[in-house]
């Protein structure tokens, strides 16, 4: 069985792929997700969440999410 979770969120940086020692392919990336709620000062909260990719996610994302295209 195999668990899936979609998180929605900004790249704090842009993705780099690097290999393991066995050729296979991963990207470490974080993601600021801002909290749906205000804080009982007003403000929206963002939580950072790290993440890990593997094979082809971590190549399209580095490939397709970085920087010059998060803010078009």
């Amino acid at each position: 069985m195999l668990n899936q979770i979609v998180i929605v969120g900004r790249l704090v940086k842009d993705p780099v792929v690097n290999e393991t020692q066995d050729g296979k392919k991963l990207a470490n990336i974080t993601l600021a997700v801002q909290r749906s709620f205000k804080n009982i000062e007003g403000n929206y909260e963002v939580d950072f969440i790290d993440c890990v990719l593997w094979k082809g996610i971590a190549e399209s994302t580095a490939n397709y999410c970085t920087s010059k295209y998060m803010f078009i």
